[in-house]
C-alpha cells in the first residue's frame, strides 16, 4: 500500500512539474526546461470577398527584424483551406521574445498578401499576439 502511494504522488508531482515547466521562464536559457511534446502552428485562411477559398502559389513568412524567410514543412491545409504562418519549428530562432512578422502570399507572380502578426515565443511554444484569422483578398 505504501508503495503505491509514493509511485501515486511520484506521478502527481511530475505530471504537475512537467506541465507548469513549459511555461516557466528562465532568465533565456532553455535548456533547463521541459516541454510537451505538441507542435504549435499559427494557421491563417485566405479567402476572396465572396468567403471563397485562395489557393496561393507560393506562401512564406518574413520576420520584419532580419528579413528572415521561414517556410513551414506543413504549408497549406486544404481540408480547412488555412495556411500556416509559423510554427515551432522556427521557435530556436526566437526563444524568449516577441515579434513581427510578415504573411506573404503569391498568386500569378504577384505578392496578394503582405499581413502583418506579432508572435511571441517562450521555450516551448510560439503564439500568437496578433494577426488576422482570416485574410480576404479581392
Amino acid at each position: 500500500m505504501r508503495k503505491l502511494i509514493v509511485t501515486a504522488l511520484g506521478g502527481i508531482v511530475f505530471l504537475t512539474t512537467s506541465s507548469t515547466s513549459c511555461k516557466k521562464k528562465n532568465d533565456g536559457n532553455c535548456a533547463d526546461v521541459m516541454c510537451t511534446a505538441m507542435f504549435t502552428m499559427i494557421n491563417t485562411k485566405v479567402t476572396d470577398a465572396n468567403g471563397r477559398y485562395v489557393k496561393l502559389d507560393d506562401v512564406y513568412v518574413m520576420r520584419e527584424k532580419n528579413n528572415d524567410i521561414y517556410r513551414p514543412e506543413q504549408q497549406s491545409a486544404a481540408w480547412d483551406s488555412s495556411y500556416v504562418v509559423i510554427d515551432d519549428g522556427y521557435l530556436p530562432k526566437m526563444y524568449n521574445s516577441t515579434e513581427t512578422f510578415y504573411f506573404i502570399g503569391i498568386k500569378n507572380g504577384i505578392k496578394v498578401v503582405n499581413e502583418p502578426f506579432v508572435i511571441s515565443a517562450d521555450c516551448c511554444h510560439v503564439s500568437k499576439q496578433s494577426g488576422k484569422t482570416t485574410i480576404v483578398i479581392p
